[in-house]
């Protein structure tokens, strides 16, 4: 009889020791691994983001920002940038974007347009997908970018855009061509 209580004692103790070793070990697991969860959540927002003269760069205002505890960038819904340096003035707008945590670069995807402000011939410009150095100014895409300003349509695979010298640089495959309207 006190052979079978010891050995009962020494199997409870076994038993609480394996128990407390994987309680520990579980705990030390999910300390090494942070969950992936929203550290930000914010609906119909504003940033306006100023330049070294303290002038607006740009605004962006969006649907829905959400940012994950464990990325460097924030995803954004249904964005609208006004991208802005001295006369260059650009509404541009897309589905869905990401912006890094420095707010410097934005990518934008889905039916991306980007609208010339403030000029008598605007130009209008359509990609899927775009982006944005919002320090120096630069909007860049390598996909097929469609051109139009008034009657001209031109078509490129790829453009930069630099907002800051107002110059427009399509890459490759140009293709254009004059629409006469009555």
């Amino acid at each position: 009889m006190k052979r079978l209580v010891f050995l009962s004692l020494i199997a409870a103790l076994i038993f609480w020791g394996s128990q407390t070793w994987e309680s520990k070990k579980a705990i030390s697991n999910l300390e090494i691994s942070e969950p992936h969860y929203i550290d930000v959540f914010i609906r119909d927002f504003t940033i306006t983001a100023m330049d070294e003269n303290g002038k607006p760069a740009y605004t962006l205002k969006a649907e829905l920002l959400e940012h994950y505890n464990d990325s460097e960038y924030a995803v954004i819904d249904k964005p609208v940038i006004q991208l802005s340096q001295g006369e260059h003035h650009w509404l541009i707008s897309a589905n869905s974007g990401e912006i890094d945590d420095d707010n410097q670069n934005i990518i934008l995807r889905g039916s991306v347009v980007l609208q010339q402000k403030d000029k008598p011939q605007p130009i209008r410009l359509e990609t899927e997908q775009l982006e944005i150095d919002t320090r120096q100014q630069i909007a860049k895409s390598m996909r097929t970018v469609s051109i139009i300003q008034q009657q001209f349509h031109l078509q490129s695979k790829g453009m930069i855009l630099n907002n800051a010298t107002g110059k427009l640089e399509l890459l490759n495959n140009v293709e254009g061509s004059y629409v006469q309207t009555q």
